[in-house]
């Protein structure tokens, strides 16, 4: 009884990989691009993130700004990092297509794969551990032209008691790389094939 569970359970692991690599490869990956970005202070400060969008309905210039219903991108997060690689926070400012950051500033060439202009992506509700890397450009379009930065770019935080606080500075420009199309399906088949040695494993320990 216990060989006869196992062979059906490899051939139920066959058939669920095999199913869902198909499936995840013909409606979601076709025409989903998926971006990740980073951006480093001269004194350490890190944010990295990720993005992405469907190729079959966006322009050539993606723009997106503010709270709602976003005109092209499907998903934005971050997470910030202070110099020793710690994570200070992390948030995920669209998601399913809805913004839910108010200063969202967030423009990208998918030509030249280049973030450009205005940029503010984060978290500021004003609270204790709110964390947002934003750009002059980006606060002159939100009309506080009066906290322009010492340099382009800005890593800013609120401290315990809601204060802000600006952690990092830097002219360095936000750096973008495409995520390989293929990286979702080899992931998951990585992970069948490890569940597949699993059963063999113990298929071959049950006729010992």
């Amino acid at each position: 009884m216990t060989h006869l569970f196992t062979k059906t359970a490899i051939s139920l692991v066959k058939a669920t990989a095999l199913t869902l690599a198909i499936a995840i490869n013909t409606n979601n990956l076709a025409h989903a691009a998926e971006f990740k970005f980073n951006w480093t202070g001269d004194t350490g400060y890190l944010a990295q993130g990720s993005f992405n969008y469907d190729t079959t309905t966006a322009p050539s210039v993606i723009s997106e700004t503010g709270l709602g219903a976003t005109k092209n991108l499907q998903s934005l997060s971050i997470s910030f990092f202070d110099p020793l690689s710690n994570l200070i926070n992390s948030f995920t400012p669209v998601l399913s297509g809805i913004s839910n950051y108010g200063f969202l500033r967030f423009n990208f060439d998918s030509t030249t794969e280049q973030i450009f202009g205005p940029f503010d992506v984060g978290k500021d509700d004003e609270l204790p551990g709110d964390t947002w890397l934003n750009n002059n450009l980006a606060l002159i379009d939100e009309g506080f032209s009066d906290e322009v930065l010492a340099k382009e770019f800005g890593f800013n935080n609120r401290d315990t008691v809601g204060t802000k606080q600006i952690l990092d500075l830097s002219n360095n420009s936000v750096q973008v790389s495409k995520v390989p199309e293929g990286s979702i399906i080899i992931g998951l088949l990585a992970v069948c094939s490890l569940g597949l040695t699993t059963y063999r494993n113990l298929d071959k320990a049950t006729q010992e």
